[in-house]
């Protein structure tokens, strides 16, 4: 595997993410222990745009950056890191149950954080 494919392999993961919470918000957040409302629907709207935005970022960026790809590497690899952060510290203050999403979000982000730090090292 090259770390173009590895863009390549986090953009597919965020997408079926993104879809999910398009397709079905209430069960995303309620996965999250939270409960969907329409002012947390709107809130959710704004926060797909930017992860959407943040998506057509990293699919653009292997042909953007050819073969200086691992020049974004390192950045994606704290990028990663951010939401294992939040995740963890709204668990520590119990605004968020440490449950099953939790644990599966955060090595996603983990694994991902790994990855791009050893691709981007090549």
């Amino acid at each position: 595997m090259n770390l173009k494919l590895l863009f390549r392999i986090f953009f597919g993961f965020n997408a079926v993410f993104i879809l999910g919470s398009i397709v079905s918000p209430e069960a995303m957040m309620e996965s999250f222990g939270m409960d969907y409302t329409s002012e947390s629907g709107i809130m959710l709207q704004f926060a797909i745009l930017g992860q959407i935005l943040f998506l057509v970022l990293t699919f653009q960026l292997p042909d953007w950056l050819g073969e200086n790809l691992a020049k974004a590497g390192m950045t994606y690899t704290v990028l990663c890191l951010l939401p294992v952060g939040l995740n963890s510290y709204h668990a520590l203050n119990d605004v968020l149950p440490v449950g099953p999403a939790f644990f599966v979000e955060n090595t996603i982000w983990v694994a991902f954080a790994v990855l791009f730090y050893l691709y981007s090292k090549k």
